[in-house]
């Protein structure tokens, strides 16, 4: 073989193996979606034979799994968004709590120990139909429940994050996110921080790590430049993503944490 063929082999071996290696370090691995993912109802819920009565409708459960029932579709209440706006803690036998979320939806929930009853629709229609459905409790004039909404969550992780960037001499503003997001999401905030070209900041709630899991995943395979912090948010999971100049970006990073992931 000619030297010229030989070192034409090399180059194109080198060629190769320069490609395969940025196309592993660059690959997105894929992530299982999580079940409770895109929900508005709670899956135990599901396939039972709801009575539409006005503007609501009521699901009776009568059998010995009403307590374990009801456990389960509080659970997937509040991984779904839905924050308990009032309740009633004080029997061990008869529980109920009106759940809400952001759009309107809501849920009254209560057991008695033999029978479980739910409550379905928007916040009026299950207020209004509570008041002749219902096992231990009224929503009205019942305990408060101190339950932050997802949308205050990210409200109030982005007051956090601001403060961090100002307090290093970085100013911030208003934006509107131009990236890529996925297809769903408890609640979403996003803003400008203004250093070099610009950062913008998507700050993503969930309530489970699975679900942070896949919509981070999603995010990195519609753009691999995109930077990610994974981040508590009170009783939540947050999703921080930052798009910008590498430089800029890496700037913010190094302020609003140590570590950054992603």
């Amino acid at each position: 073989m000619s030297m010229k063929r030989v070192l034409g082999a090399i180059i194109a071996i080198a060629v190769l193996a320069s490609a395969l290696y940025y196309w592993g370090r660059d690959e997105v691995k894929p992530v299982e979606k999580p079940a409770l993912w895109g929900l508005t109802d709670p899956p135990a819920l599901t396939d039972m034979s709801w009575e539409k009565t006005g503007n609501a409708e009521v699901l009776k459960v009568e059998n010995g799994s009403a307590p374990q029932l009801y456990g389960e579709v509080i659970a997937e209440l509040q991984d779904l968004g839905y924050s308990m706006s009032s309740g009633n803690w004080s029997g061990t036998e008869c529980q109920w709590s009106l759940w809400e979320r952001a759009g309107g939806k809501a849920y009254y929930v209560a057991y008695n120990g033999s029978t479980f009853l739910a409550v379905r629709g928007s916040s009026s229609g299950v207020l209004n139909e509570t008041r002749r459905e219902w096992l231990c409790g009224r929503p009205s004039g019942s305990f408060i429940a101190s339950a932050p909404s997802p949308g205050k969550a990210a409200e109030v992780l982005a007051i956090g994050l601001g403060k961090e960037l100002m307090d290093a001499g970085i100013s911030i503003g208003q934006a509107n996110w131009s990236g890529p997001l996925p297809d769903w999401y408890l609640a979403k905030f996003s803003f400008e921080a203004k250093t070099g070209d610009g950062v913008q900041v998507l700050i993503l709630i969930y309530s489970r790590e699975d679900q942070v899991r896949y919509a981070k995943y999603l995010l990195r395979k519609a753009d691999r430049g995109l930077r990610f912090i994974e981040s508590d948010a009170g009783q939540y999971r947050a999703l921080i993503v930052l798009k910008g100049r590498k430089a800029d970006v890496e700037r913010v990073l190094s302020i609003i944490t140590e570590t950054p992931k992603g």
